[in-house]
């Protein structure tokens, strides 16, 4: 039962967040700053103590049907993510930061999202906003990227 609300804590603490910043939009950059950063390392200990509390540590190494691989390294990926983001919105300087830091919160609700429901649904729903957030963040650093980018068929290749 705890495991399930600190499932859905992880998944939904980044979302709450990012509507709280996307609404405080007259906040100061410190404040803000500060708020996308308690919610992350809140998150990251979520994963670290539904690591420990799901003793996924023990069965990351044994073989078996009983095997919770995909689990263990959702959790401790998760847990990772967190303190990378965590730190990489610390570091960041600069004007006009809100939308990185929604964007920072949207991708570990994505990525906890993907890795800890158990719903096909749901798994879609997240990894279409990983693919979102993941787009808009290059797009801020202006790389460009395509993905499934399908061919025009339309065009004749032997034009006279």
């Amino acid at each position: 039962m705890i495991d399930t609300w600190l499932r859905i804590a992880a998944i939904g603490m980044p979302l709450i967040g990012t509507l709280t910043l996307w609404r405080w939009k007259a906040r100061p950059l410190h404040i803000q700053r500060w708020l996308a950063v308690i919610i992350l390392v809140i998150v990251g200990l979520i994963a670290l103590s539904i690591f420990l509390l799901n003793q996924h540590y023990a069965c990351v190494i044994s073989p078996g049907k009983q095997n919770c691989l995909f689990e263990g390294l959702a959790t401790l990926s998760l847990f990772v993510l967190s303190l990378v983001v965590t730190r990489s919105c610390i570091i960041l300087r600069g004007e006009n930061l809100r939308q990185v830091y929604i964007l920072m919160l949207l991708l570990i609700s994505a990525w906890a999202g993907m890795g800890l429901v158990e719903n096909l649904l749901a798994l879609l729903v997240f990894l279409n906003l990983f693919y979102f957030v993941m787009d808009r963040l290059l797009r801020r650093q202006e790389i460009s990227w395509h993905f499934l980018v399908l061919r025009d068929d339309y065009k004749d290749d032997f034009s006279p």
